[in-house]
């Protein structure tokens, strides 16, 4: 959740109910943990949301006008940049700036808390894949545990900067019994832990939204975790968008002059 930007309350409460959450959106400091610079534009699917030429969260394109991100970055209208390795999209020959106005988050967000953290994105146009834009597929089978997969991003780095270039890590896949232990009274079916592990590697503030990848597909998006990241035994937390995938599909194929008209993300009668 954007500390700057949309509804900070999450994160706080979060920690003062619970002791143990805090969201990954920008505003609060950390990075992705333990990781390297991504080879340039090794992920074409990744895309950076700025409101008010502010970078806040992260998304990741699934279609050519349908970016996936976390339902707590929910903003009115947010300008989104593809085809980015840095975040100055003005100096990178081959990326993208399309305006957004259109968001549904899922019907069942935070219900309960910190529940069903996803949305989707309706670009103002269509974008062509090109060899530094491409959306990827959502994977359709829920993953096992010790499954290695690739979360990348662009949180802050420790004392306020902003990494130069986009950060990938590898982490693993948390046993759903471990998870559900870890994070106890907000753990909830649709969420997936991974990382925790020794090398420290692990999502944090200013990833929230982007993809967790496994086997090739889109696995989860970053959700939350505790609030100091990178703690051995202690993983973060993504959405399981193998639980979402019909919702997905069916959002995106609703014509565009019915998606309209449903703004706050309240489909559960049309779908």
């Amino acid at each position: 959740m954007a500390a700057t930007a949309g509804n900070p309350w999450g994160w706080f409460l979060g920690c003062l109910i619970f002791g143990v959450t805090g969201s990954r959106a920008s505003g609060a400091g950390g990075q992705i943990v333990n990781g390297e610079d991504c080879s340039p534009h090794s992920q074409p699917w990744q895309a950076a949301l700025f409101l008010d030429k502010e970078f806040f969260c992260a998304g990741v394109l699934v279609h050519p006008q349908w970016v996936l991100s976390a339902a707590h970055c929910f903003q009115d209208s947010y300008t989104v940049g593809l085809g980015l390795h840095g975040l100055e999209a003005h100096q990178e020959p081959g990326s993208r700036v399309v305006e957004a106005t259109l968001s549904i988050r899922h019907p069942e967000y935070n219900k309960p808390f910190l529940a069903n953290d996803l949305m989707l994105i309706r670009l103002n146009e269509f974008v062509s894949e090109s060899d530094t834009i491409r959306n990827i597929s959502v994977a359709s089978l829920c993953p096992s545990a010790g499954d290695s997969c690739l979360v990348s991003g662009w949180g802050l780095l420790a004392g306020g900067r902003l990494p130069t270039v986009l950060q990938c890590a590898n982490v693993s896949v948390v046993a759903e019994q471990e998870c559900s232990e870890r994070y106890g009274p907000v753990y909830h079916h649709s969420m997936l832990c991974a990382g925790g592990g020794l090398d420290g590697k692990d999502s944090c503030n200013g990833d929230s939204g982007g993809p967790l990848i496994c086997n090739g597909s889109l696995q989860g998006l970053v959700s939350f975790g505790q609030a100091q990241c990178g703690q051995v035994g202690v993983p973060g937390v993504y959405t399981n968008l193998c639980k979402f995938t019909d919702w997905i599909e069916k959002t995106i194929q609703a014509p565009a002059a019915m998606a309209a008209g449903w703004r706050d993300g309240s489909w559960g009668e049309l779908l």
